[in-house]
This record gives C-alpha cells, structure tokens and sequence, in this order.
C-alpha cells in the first residue's frame, strides 16, 4: 500500500485527503498548457516510486523530456516505467500511412500490392486500451498510474469510450488498490472532460493567472468523493523539488 501523505507528493495537499480516501481511486488534473500541470502529473507518479510499481503514459512529450523532467526536479525515473503512445502510434500508424501516400504517388507494381498486407489508417485501429490494460493485467498489486495527456484519447475514440477506459482504469484501482491520475490539458471542457469528472474520486485543477510581470499558479481542489468539506484552493509555486501550496491571503479570481 501507498504510505500516508503520499496523494499528489505535496504535504499539505495529503495529510487531509489520504484518510478520506479509499484503497484504490481515480484522480483527475485539468490544467490546460503553460500552468505546469505536466510537472504536477510527474509529481504524481514520484510519489509512488519505490514503493508501487509507476507507469506513465505519455502522448505528446519524447520519451527522454520525461526522463530529463524527473531528473531536473531531483526525482530518478529509473523506476518509472515510461510508454509513449505518440511514438507507438507514429511507428504503427503515421509511417505506414506515408508509406501508402507515397505508394499512391508514386504507383506501386502488382507484385508489391500483392505483398503488402491491408492497410488502415484510423487511429482507433492502435488499440490505446488494449495498450494500457495488458499492463495492467499484468499487475495483482497496488500500482501507481499517470496518462499524460487524455485528449490524445479523444482525437482516437469517442468520448464514450474514453469514459470506458477511465471505468476499466478506475475498476482496477479499486480491484488491486491502485492509484490512477489521468491528466487532461484541452481548455475546452465538453462534456466528454466532464464525464470523466463524474467517474473520478478526486477533481484537481491547476490556472495560471498573470499579475503584473509574471504568473501565479492556483490549485484547485474541485472534488473528493464523499467529502465536499475537504475541497479547497491554494496558492502553488514551483522550487527545486517539485510543486508547493500555500493558503492564500485572498480569495481566488
């Protein structure tokens, strides 16, 4: 199990929220781009490094600017079992559909047509479920899991079917005790973003609001599951070890 205070890998963020919590949940961070919520995502999976088994899915970010992230803020990756879905997709979609572009160009012999298998160039022919759940088959003990961004999911399939891999997500949690930050960074909330809300235990938001020459970054407690008393904001700043809160001296814009 998941020592106590070790929620999102902040103190005071924790301390209230792990006793209020069940054994496996599902957490959502919304924060759209430049509010630093990839960092609070690494953040995240930190916390469970050497004491769960860490899986990070990334869709949009190399997989050595992961690695570099993590290293930057004094956190080893070494335990953090990365997957990139862009790459995969690139390597299983993307390039064979330029090699049918081309093909098409260019013409192909009736030999070369013959030995090509099918093509299709959907996206929801890479099976992202498929990808994420043989991992977590795979895994009969509590787990720690991030998916960096959810909207490459919505680009692929409808919004009902994201909602069933955050259930199918959300159900191994609860199964196993595993704990699952699904992070989504679109700024248009439809009602797809929206359901995932529902399904989630915990609703996190990170903004980011200019003030004079520089940004000051709020987090956004929006929900626990059972107890509206422990929602809250707080004032958050980055330093050498990640993200910190503070109270704020004045109400949220």
């Amino acid at each position: 199990m998941v020592e106590p205070e070790r929620v999102l890998g902040i103190p005071e963020v924790d301390r209230p929220l792990w006793t209020a919590l069940p054994p496996g949940w599902l957490a959502i961070l919304a924060g759209h781009s430049g509010t630093g919520a990839p960092l609070l995502a690494k953040q995240f999976a930190h916390a469970g490094v050497g004491i769960v088994p860490v899986l990070f899915y990334t869709t949009y970010e190399r997989t050595e600017v992961v690695q570099k992230a993590f290293r930057d803020f004094g956190w080893d990756p070494t335990d953090v079992k990365i997957v990139n879905l862009a790459d995969e997709y690139y390597e299983r979609v993307l390039i064979r559909g330029l090699d049918v572009a081309r093909a098409r160009e260019v013409g192909l012999t009736l030999d070369q047509i013959v030995a090509e298998p099918p093509v299709t160039n959907n996206l929801a022919t890479f099976s992202l479920t498929n990808r994420m759940l043989s991992d977590l088959a795979a895994i009969d003990s509590p787990f720690r899991l991030v998916i960096d961004s959810i909207d490459f999911f919505f680009e692929a399939l409808t919004p009902a079917d994201v909602a069933t891999v955050a259930r199918q997500i959300r159900h191994r949690c609860q199964t196993v005790g595993g704990q699952a930050l699904i992070a989504v960074h679109s700024t248009h909330r439809d009602r797809g973003t929206f359901g995932l809300q529902d399904l989630a235990d915990l609703v996190f938001e990170l903004t980011a609001e200019p003030n004079g020459g520089r940004y000051e970054h709020t987090l956004y407690l929006e929900k626990v599951a059972n107890h509206p008393d422990l929602t809250h904001i707080w004032r958050a700043q980055t330093g050498e070890d990640g993200w910190h809160v503070e109270e704020r001296s004045e109400p949220a814009g």
